[in-house]
């Protein structure tokens, strides 16, 4: 009998376990807008200008971000204004998307 209850506790300390590292396994996700400010293909980097995030605490500044799928790189330039998504894993921001039809919708007004 004492057996089943320390195995049952068992049982529960583990689900809650997982269940915590589940938690805090979800990636915290934002998105803002920025400027291209440099382009690292080989290394799938990229460097933005941008400003307050929505959806996590992080003020306006530049950096770099790792970038995944590195496809997410074609066509961007340096200078090109884009609103990017976010996601933090572990120690590392990582761009999930790029949207830079903000930069071709301005071209296309001033032509």
């Amino acid at each position: 009998m004492k057996y089943n209850i320390l195995k049952t506790i068992g049982k529960f300390a583990a689900s809650a376990a997982l269940a915590l590292l589940a938690g805090n396994a979800l990636a915290q996700s934002a998105s803002a807008d920025g400027e291209i400010r440099k382009i690292d293909a080989s290394g799938n980097r990229v460097v933005i200008k941008h400003g307050e995030w929505s959806g996590m605490s992080m003020g306006a500044m530049t950096m770099a971000f790792k970038v995944r799928p590195a496809s997410l790189l074609e066509g961007l330039k340096v200078s090109d204004k884009v609103h990017f998504a976010i996601e933090k894993e572990g120690a590392d921001f990582v761009v999930t998307a790029i949207d830079h039809t903000l930069q071709e919708a301005a071209l296309a007004v001033q032509h």
